[in-house]
């Protein structure tokens, strides 16, 4: 393998981001060091730049034959993306592989690709522990979400569950409303700091006070919302809010996200636990750990808690949250609810880096973590305190 077609890949957020043209140009020049020709004819490697390239992978990959080979940095929602896009890969029955790391460990995988995989998922049987739960999807999923969309009457026969539809314009109707919850001086007084000012606090608590009263209108018990386009239209972030709903125990996820919701609600019904919807955004299958992180999580599942703007965008409110070096559960759906991930681990760190999600925690596991990046099931994962595997299973059947 001396020729290689790297195909450079980022959402349109970070299409003017200096840092990543600066790592494109140093892993180029580190890459061509190793003998390895860059030519137009040679083998194709998706190099994902960042989060949210789902949508245009999906545009150019009939554009080249199977097999498929990813490469996924260890930061800037790289992981989480190219997840979701092998997620997609396997959905149509296409071979793909996955090279993730830092740029030391990108450089070996391509040298040295490997097709050995390890499947560690478990069988998820249809339930009805979810019946007449009925959770809201607010606009639709995120674009990029291309392995994560469900089928509603699906869902229901294989849970129990009910997906209401809102629109998102009803929603902005909402939020224009500017209600304000009897708490909002405590939460200004609590986190108002030199980033965050009182007025996109109080534009924050607009967003969770209409999701309140969609919640009530339509009698739902969960939601997921399509929060991304809060950042075009509001100026800015559902994180908060869904950050409170939550803590509420009412569940909530962000991106329109339903695996994800149907993932988190199961984990309140069945173990009456709280969960943090993240992004994987990197996993060191040598040291066995990975770093998870996002921009919201449960206020009550953080010790200590502090406002920040939302990594992507820098726009609006995002959560930097410290949680508690625990035992964790690690759980998700997939798509069409017949497998999930289910590992156990411990949090080790929390971690504060510039180019990743507000909150991090890093979590080691003594499972191999490789079935991650060998059989992803989306670009989300729910974590949520104690050693609950055996539980969960028992709860659910197997």
């Amino acid at each position: 393998m001396n020729k290689i077609n790297f195909i450079f890949l980022r959402s349109d957020i970070a299409l003017a981001d200096q840092e990543l043209d600066s790592k494109r140009m140093e892993f180029l020049y580190e890459i061509q060091k190793e003998n390895i020709v860059l030519s137009s004819s040679g083998l194709p490697l998706f190099y994902i730049e960042s989060g949210g390239s789902e949508e245009k992978f999906k545009k150019k990959y009939k554009d080249y034959s199977a097999p498929y080979i990813l490469l996924a940095t260890s930061s800037n929602n790289s992981l989480p993306a190219s997840l979701e896009i092998m997620s997609f890969l396997r959905n149509n029955n296409l071979e793909a592989y996955l090279i993730h790391g830092e740029m030391d460990e990108l450089i070996k995988g391509v040298k040295n690709l490997s097709v050995d995989k390890i499947d560690s998922t478990y069988e998820f049987k249809k339930n009805d522990y979810l019946k007449g739960e009925r959770l809201g999807v607010i606009g639709k999923p995120s674009d990029w979400l291309i392995a994560s969309l469900t089928n509603y009457k699906e869902v229901k026969e294989r849970t129990g569950a009910e997906l209401i539809d809102i629109t998102f314009e009803e929603f902005k109707e909402e939020i224009e409303k500017h209600i304000l919850p009897s708490f909002t001086n405590e939460i200004i007084d609590q986190y108002e700091n030199e980033k965050i000012k009182k007025d996109t606090i109080i534009g924050a608590l607009y967003i969770y006070s209409a999701l309140k009263s969609l919640i009530e209108k339509y009698d739902l018990n969960g939601l997921t919302v399509r929060c991304f386009d809060l950042l075009g239209t509001i100026k800015n972030t559902s994180c908060l809010a869904l950050a409170l709903l939550n803590s509420e125990g009412i569940t909530a996820t962000c991106e329109g996200d339903v695996p994800s919701m149907l993932s988190m609600h199961y984990v309140l019904k069945l173990l009456n636990e709280e969960s943090f919807q993240c992004n994987p955004s990197y996993i060191n299958v040598i040291n066995n750990y990975i770093v998870l992180a996002h921009c919201t999580l449960p206020l009550s599942m953080s010790y200590s808690s502090k406002f920040d703007t939302h990594f992507e965008s820098g726009i609006g409110l995002g959560i930097k949250g410290e949680l508690s070096e625990e035992n964790v559960t690690i759980f998700k759906l997939n798509n069409n609810l017949t497998k999930m991930t289910l590992i156990e681990g411990n949090i080790s760190e929390n971690l504060n880096k510039s180019n990743l999600c507000r909150t991090q925690i890093k979590v080691r596991s003594k499972e191999n973590l490789k079935t991650l990046l060998d059989t992803p099931l989306g670009n989300h994962l729910i974590v949520f305190y104690g050693n609950h595997r055996d539980e969960l299973l028992k709860k659910l059947g197997l």
